[in-house]
């Protein structure tokens, strides 16, 4: 007979169980004494550990494998990890109970969420796979707007901090016959990979529209900046691009302008797209 307890302990109500009812619980069950040795297990629990009931039956938290020790910890959630089984993770619930002898028991009640919080794990993975898709750009694998933007707002804060010299640099490929046109993508693959290859590692590059890319140049004054932009563009009228062949070599627009003091990311970016020619 077993007697439980309500948790505001106003009243009890002595119930008699036969031992096959316990045995065909979905349920995993377990029992505590009041030394917090296991007492009895039912089959479900033994399923769920993938362990008999003589294994586990008479010992406590100082005789189990490590593995095991979740079992007596009082978490509403365990996490077991199992030799040759894998992992997993049990939900529980504790009731307060007595034996026939008016013995204190402690009767947990399981139920198998292993699945549940693998789920959980690989929709974390796949959420951080679209975070990282969601700042790089599909065509080129560059920073896209967004990530541009955010990298920006980095160096900005850093040059206001301690006044380090940022330069924003500004390069825009279009079709030299119609800049309203849209570029085929492997103009702008080609010519990203150019860049990537040819910028130092310091600096990053994003594609912010279709054929506009911002370099983010750290530790670069402006002069120096626009040298790079202008060997770059050279580089490009001199075969640079040549998986294009020489039948479409897009035309190419260079700007470069340094953060002053007053400027956020948008305020620099306006001043620099300022200087492209239109």
């Amino acid at each position: 007979m077993i007697r439980f307890v309500n948790e505001d302990c106003t009243m009890t109500a002595q119930i008699s169980f036969d031992q096959s009812l316990f045995d065909i619980c979905p349920t995993g069950m377990l029992a505590l004494d009041q030394d917090t040795s296991i007492l009895w297990l039912n089959p479900a629990l033994e399923r769920m550990l993938d362990l008999s009931g003589n294994e586990l039956i008479g010992k406590d938290k100082n005789t189990l494998p490590v593995e095991l020790h979740a079992l007596f910890d009082e978490t509403d959630v365990l996490h077991l990890s199992l030799n040759g089984s894998g992992e997993r993770w049990l939900q529980r619930h504790v009731s307060a109970t007595e034996d026939g002898e008016n013995k204190p028991l402690s009767v947990h009640f399981y139920q198998d969420i292993s699945s549940q919080v693998l789920s959980m794990q690989e929709n974390d993975q796949l959420r951080q796979r679209v975070e990282e898709l969601t700042i790089t750009d599909e065509l080129t694998g560059l920073a896209n707007h967004r990530a541009t933007l955010q990298y920006l707002s980095i160096q900005v804060t850093r040059s206001r901090r301690y006044g380090n010299p940022l330069t924003l640099g500004a390069v825009r490929i279009s079709d030299p016959n119609d800049q309203d046109h849209p570029l085929p993508d492997s103009t702008i693959l080609t010519f990203s990979h150019y860049l990537r290859e040819r910028l130092r590692w310091a600096d990053s590059i994003g594609r912010y529209e279709e054929g506009l890319f911002l370099l983010v140049m750290p530790e670069t004054s402006q002069d120096d900046a626009i040298n790079l932009l202008r060997q770059i563009h050279q580089e490009c009228l001199n075969g640079a691009l040549e998986e294009l062949g020489k039948t479409f070599i897009p035309e190419i627009d260079i700007a470069a302008a340094a953060w002053e003091k007053g400027d956020d990311p948008q305020k620099l970016i306006r001043r620099t797209l300022q200087s492209l020619r239109t």
